[in-house]
């Protein structure tokens, strides 16, 4: 049986507006099969078993992409109150695409006449993308379950929005369940870059933050506060303090890959897109390319390569 899930693109634009779409799942068959879980809607048989030795016909990769295809992406396309309603949030897809540079960055649906869908090679590179994600030791700490889990249920912040409360969701089961599978092979290597809080704190939040380029407003005309904190000012407009500071360091950590500057938002969402940067930020654009001074010094920053507090030749 083929692909089981529909994507009607209606509307696509490639601009900084982002993309419109309606989406819709085909019950052709159940997205659940082969999944033992006692949950309401969802079919009833034993789970998928994770293979206990070495395999020298694939079958052990095979197997969890086959789940992954049938089980998995689908969830990729659910609807979740976007677009057509006020309330929820918005489809993976709808965000996870090519207007993202985030690591968790789908193929495009191809379209059809019947709307959109992924091939099998998409779904195979959209497979070997996402379990770079995933923490087959580890199950329950991989990334790709603990964005989507709200953060009272020891998940992490999201701006997508949180579609689980809790780990007993139906869905966090399935993808659970899909992880345990995978050979001990999927785990992610520990990091071996720190980004300096002290180079933060000297140069980056006084100069890059709160100074605008080309007379634009600066980082801290948004993000002063909340989820999206990581530029904060201290009382009366001042010097955020040393707790402050490391309260805005702590937020800017989930715009940041250590190491990698093509995945940390923080790098790609004011930059230009003609540049290389995201498609979508809803502030100014702070450089046109990579060449700039100042987004080079802060490339190097992320890579590890710039730490202390002098902040030369740039500042």
């Amino acid at each position: 049986m083929e692909v089981v899930t529909s994507m009607n693109l209606k509307t696509r634009g490639r601009g900084l507006g982002g993309w419109v779409a309606g989406f819709s799942l085909i019950a052709a068959v159940g997205i659940w099969p082969g999944l033992g879980l006692n949950s309401e809607g969802l079919g009833l048989a034993e789970p998928l078993q994770a293979s206990t030795g070495p395999s020298t016909d694939g079958a052990t990769f095979q197997v969890p992409f086959e789940f992954y295809r049938q089980n998995v992406e689908p969830l990729f396309l659910r609807p979740r109150g976007y677009p057509g309603s006020t309330r929820g949030n918005a489809a993976c897809v709808s965000c996870h695409t090519w207007q993202t540079n985030v690591r968790f960055s789908l193929e495009e649906p191809t379209e059809t006449p019947d709307g959109g869908v992924w091939t099998a090679a998409q779904s195979r590179r959209n497979y070997e993308m996402i379990t770079q994600l995933v923490n087959a030791s580890d199950p329950e700490s991989s990334r790709f379950l603990l964005k989507p889990l709200a953060p009272v249920a020891g998940g992490l912040r999201h701006t997508g929005g949180n579609y689980w409360d809790s780990t007993q969701d139906p869905e966090y089961q399935v993808l659970l369940d899909w992880i345990r599978t995978l050979p001990a092979e999927f785990t992610p290597a520990a990091e071996q870059v720190a980004v300096d809080f002290e180079f933060y704190r000297a140069c980056v939040l006084p100069n890059v933050l709160s100074v605008g380029n080309y007379g634009q407003l600066p980082c801290t005309s948004c993000h002063t506060s909340g989820q999206a904190g990581f530029a904060p000012r201290g009382a009366s407009g001042g010097v955020p303090t040393e707790a402050e500071a490391r309260q805005g360091f702590e937020v800017l950590q989930r715009l940041i890959v250590p190491g990698d500057t093509e995945h940390s938002r923080f790098l790609m969402k004011p930059l230009h897109p003609d540049g290389g940067g995201a498609y979508a930020h809803n502030g100014v654009r702070r450089w046109r390319t990579r060449s700039d001074p100042e987004w080079q010094t802060l490339a190097a920053w992320v890579r590890g390569e710039v730490t202390g507090r002098d902040c030369s030749p740039v500042y």
